[in-house]
């Protein structure tokens, strides 16, 4: 057997070392002792030197192999991730959709790209979607709705039509669908939960009534100053995601960056989040196991605009130049083959990277290599955030399976 190239120790202070799996995202305590054994298991010239009958050694490699810390000789974990994410990647039964119903909003944020172009969802907008899920019916199987804006309550009237729709296409065609909602939860934001699926709700902290947030699965959007700003008045255990929280020069301030796959922090807020986990908090975007690098590299996900123009990836909504034309599968096209020719497997840096489950090659929007400064620079912070939210040790993921 071998060790697993994605294995990393975290050290802690005045506690066991951790051993953790950046592919299966498994963690497990190792004392001095067993620290000493796995060290010599993890180097072929030392492997034979162990003795592996004494049954305390026996059982570290029992439970160091089932949780795929040691791995089969001639297990290629690289080629396991390109499979499984090409599998995942080129899967048709899958449709994910970010829709803007509306550029209105009632917050009047500095800065707002949508300050003079206040606008709804169009009728033929609304239209080519429909077509664009028809198009995949039959063999669709999972459909995910996204609606972001602006904020999408202020045009509920529209998505509830929507929903009405879907509901009987999905029931004649027989695929499952679901509902996520991001938007700044002022106004009314309780009219956010009356769809005829679950409405998952990615609201911003800085204007959501937190005295009475809807009664469904949310997520609470801030920096990480607003969220400390508010922790006395957030209810227990929330969920977070970092985001800037300020407009992107084309984006709403709650989905600009929210794509980015793990905060980028400064040295003094490593501290903060550290505090927040240890309140009970749940931090959405810290570095996970993944199967793309972004939603603009996967072949069945799509953002619409207001005015039923289809993108991509979020930095190129606004350039008409980028948008998709009406025959958006064909893969040569320039604005989809500059995505599809994403494959971090053949570059020699990333398949050498320890890491390369938790970004898959970064996002393809930045230079070349932007991305593994900032990863591979805060690799030690990263882990000791892996392991604060892990807490006891004990959280396993499973590794995305063919089914």
């Amino acid at each position: 057997m071998k060790a697993s190239r994605y294995n990393h120790i975290i050290w802690r202070r005045n506690l066991p070392q951790l051993l953790y799996n950046s592919w299966h995202h498994r963690f497990l305590e190792l004392d001095n002792a067993q620290s000493a054994v796995y060290g010599g298991l993890s180097l072929p010239l030392t492997y034979n030197l162990i003795n592996q009958k004494d049954p305390s050694v026996a059982k570290l490699v029992a439970d160091l192999a089932k949780m795929k810390f040691l791995i089969d000789d001639n297990i290629d974990e690289l080629k396991q991730i390109e499979v499984l994410s090409h599998l995942h990647r080129f899967d048709r039964s899958r449709l994910e959709l970010w829709i803007c119903p509306t550029t209105r909003c009632d917050q009047d944020c500095p800065g707002c790209p949508h300050q003079d172009s206040r606008s709804d969802l169009t009728t033929s907008a609304m239209e080519k979607i429909f077509r664009m899920i028809s198009g995949r019916t039959p063999g669709l199987k999972q459909l995910g709705i996204n609606w972001w804006g602006g904020q999408p309550a202020l045009a509920w009237k529209l998505v509830l039509e929507f929903d009405k729709k879907l509901a009987l296409l999905a029931r004649q065609f027989g695929f499952e669908y679901s509902y996520r909602t991001i938007g700044s939860g002022g106004g009314p934001a309780n009219r956010l939960t009356a769809l005829s699926r679950e409405n998952e709700l990615y609201l911003n902290v800085e204007s959501v009534d937190l005295k009475n947030l809807p009664v469904a699965p949310t997520v609470l959007l801030g920096d990480i100053s607003g969220i400390l700003k508010n922790i006395d008045k957030l209810p227990q255990g929330p969920r977070i995601s970092f985001i800037k929280n300020i407009p992107g020069g084309k984006l709403c301030r709650n989905v600009n960056q929210l794509c980015h796959s793990a905060p980028n922090l400064e040295d003094e807020e490593l501290g903060d989040i550290n505090r927040l986990l240890e309140a009970g908090f749940t931090v959405e975007n810290l570095p996970r196991p993944r199967l793309l690098s972004c939603q603009a590299v996967d072949p069945q996900s799509f953002i619409i605009d207001a005015a039923g123009n289809i993108y991509k990836c979020w930095e190129d909504l606004g350039s008409p130049e980028k948008t998709l034309p009406d025959d958006m599968e064909d893969p040569l096209l320039p604005q989809n083959f500059r995505w599809l020719d994403w494959d971090p497997f053949h570059e020699a840096h990333c398949r050498l990277c320890n890491i390369l489950p938790w970004c898959l090659g970064g996002c393809r929007a930045r230079p070349p290599d932007a991305d593994c400064s900032q990863w591979h620079y805060a690799l030690r912070e990263m882990l000791s955030l892996a392991a604060a939210a892990n807490k006891k040790g004990s959280e396993n993921f499973q590794a995305p399976s063919l089914q």
